[in-house]
């Protein structure tokens, strides 16, 4: 069964960002560099899903479904920025043998 049935679903814009040390003379905080924007659709969570996933890793997650080619490759060392909020990467489902989509996994 495939996990988005149209591409047209793809209707939220999401940005892969690294975060660099900031250049000068004293160290602070880190700054986002922009690596990619592209097309996603936000899976929501099921009350089940929910449920299941209290007190792991995956408790609060978001799942991000993108086209599996991509412009840059992806590594749970970027962040996705979606409505101004940045999510760690937890982890990255790439569907290699359809090589359609991905889900990103965002906390």
């Amino acid at each position: 069964m495939p996990i988005i049935k149209n591409k047209v679903q793809l209707n939220e814009r999401i940005t892969f960002v690294e975060m660099k040390p900031k250049s000068g003379a004293e160290p602070g905080e880190d700054e986002e560099r922009e690596v990619f924007s592209c097309w996603c659709n936000i899976k929501t969570n099921t009350i089940r899903d929910i449920k299941t996933d209290l007190g792991t890793i995956f408790e609060g997650t978001v799942n991000f479904i993108i086209r599996y080619q991509q412009q840059a490759p992806i590594t749970n060392k970027m962040k996705i920025r979606f409505h101004n909020k940045l999510y760690d990467i937890v982890t990255i489902n790439e569907d290699s043998s359809e090589k359609d989509f991905t889900v990103v996994m965002g906390k």
